[in-house]
């Protein structure tokens, strides 16, 4: 079995789609902050909080989407270009609202019965210029069809926009955010659209405002609760920024004393290989804060990628006892203890993999370590068992069969590996 590994950080970056360049960013601090946002949103729209899940995209646009579930897609642009932790509250509880209305479903059906009149109109232009003879009938025929049907879709699409923004108003009083948030992201996209007219932001193309949309948003802005402080918008937008635009940029963007300002710093020296700097700066910031599990985080990350094994071990440690419930965390000590390549240390990954994958059933890439562990300490079987894991979870189903077939016979018959392995092996995908 290949033993290379794939690396992770703290803050890392999972490329899922090379052809379009869609990438998903893997942050605790970062998806902490969403989660409580939007579980705040779901319960004020009566949904259940604990189903509830935001994923990051690396794409600076701003905008968001649900894609079936509770699961809300955000792209690092909100977060980015947002002035105030009510701007990102109101995406969320404005695609909570299409949750709420099940809208991706009946959109899909929609769209369907939009396919479907398209396709009846074109058939029916075509029969038609074979009946008279008169091709120009038959194409005028088809394309007011399609014209209909996409305007009807179209139509469709905006009264969904509006049963979620009513939501989203509702959600906004109901948790005291402040309905701001809505101006100042709308404001954001036309500073965006203005110094590239001619590239649509994603946000209106998906989310099309009509004029009286926007008239009964306005309606809700007279007399506006003041926007929200909170410091984890401010240190998650910082971090953003630092990992994701050019160091310079950075400290011209943060260059005061707020500890948002330092944080940033502290990633844009290391980033520009000023280790020891960074490392200065972040501990003044630990003694500054030092029950900060992100700070003792980026400090693991740092020496972690440096080669200072030894020392990120417990910089990571430290951070896992801070933040119990973190699953990404303790993959990274994992990962630090499997680099260094010692049968001792890779036993110790062990419980640490056992605990990421128990508080995230499909963080896929713990698996791979699982893998990586198990061959370590000379359980070659086990190691493919891991594997069949991963395959079975990347959804490369006929991989993790052909597998599970080989490795099944090397497996103690009633281990509960085997009779997973069965599981696997008995699904019809």
């Amino acid at each position: 079995m290949n033993k290379k590994i794939l690396f992770f950080c703290s803050f890392f970056i999972i490329h899922i789609c090379q052809a379009e360049s869609l990438s998903l960013i893997r942050d605790t601090e970062a998806e902490f902050f969403l989660s409580d946002y939007a579980k705040r949103a779901a319960k004020a729209a009566h949904l259940s909080p604990q189903n509830t899940r935001v994923i990051l995209i690396n794409d600076d646009d701003i905008n968001a989407f649900v894609a079936g579930g509770q699961t809300i897609f955000i792209h690092t642009g909100l977060l980015t270009h947002a002035t105030a932790p009510d701007d990102v509250m109101f995406v969320l509880a404005h695609e909570t609202g299409h949750i709420k209305g099940g809208h991706v479903i009946r959109g899909q059906l929609a769209y369907e019965k939009t396919q479907m009149t398209a396709l009846i109109s074109t058939a029916i232009g075509g029969i038609l210029a074979i009946a008279t003879g008169q091709p120009e009938a038959g194409i005028a025929m088809a394309m007011g069809g399609q014209s209909s049907a996409l305007g009807a879709f179209t139509h469709y699409r905006q009264t969904e926009e509006s049963v979620a923004d009513r939501t989203a108003l509702d959600i906004m009083q109901e948790t005291h955010f402040s309905m701001l948030g809505l101006k100042n992201i709308m404001e954001e996209i036309k500073k965006q659209e203005r110094l590239n007219p001619y590239a649509q932001n994603t946000y209106y193309r998906t989310h099309p405002l009509t004029q009286s949309r926007v008239q009964d948003l306005n309606r809700f802005l007279k007399n506006p609760l003041p926007l929200t402080v909170d410091s984890r918008f401010n240190r998650v937008k910082a971090k953003l920024i630092a990992f994701l635009y050019p160091p310079e940029r950075t400290k011209s963007l943060y260059s005061g004393e707020k500890i948002e300002d330092r944080y940033a710093r502290v990633i844009a020296d290391y980033r520009s290989h000023q280790i020891q700097t960074a490392l200065n700066s972040l501990d003044q910031l630990i003694t500054e804060e030092p029950s900060n599990p992100y700070f003792y985080e980026l400090k693991g990350q740092i020496f972690f990628e440096t080669g200072q094994l030894d020392k990120a071990v417990p910089a990571y440690q430290k951070a896992i006892d801070l933040c119990p419930k973190s699953a990404l965390m303790p993959m990274l000590l994992a990962q630090v203890l499997l680099e260094m390549g010692d049968f001792n240390q890779a036993q110790k990954a062990f419980p640490l993999l056992k605990k990421s994958l128990n508080l995230e059933p499909d963080l896929t890439e713990a698996w791979r370590f699982m893998a990586s562990a198990y061959e370590q300490t000379k359980q070659p079987a086990f190691a493919e068992y891991a594997m069949c894991e991963y395959y079975d979870a990347m959804g490369q189903h006929t991989k993790a069969q052909e597998l599970a077939k080989r490795t099944l016979k090397k497996l103690p018959a009633h281990s509960k590996e085997a009779l997973k392995l069965k599981d696997i092996l008995n699904t019809k995908y």
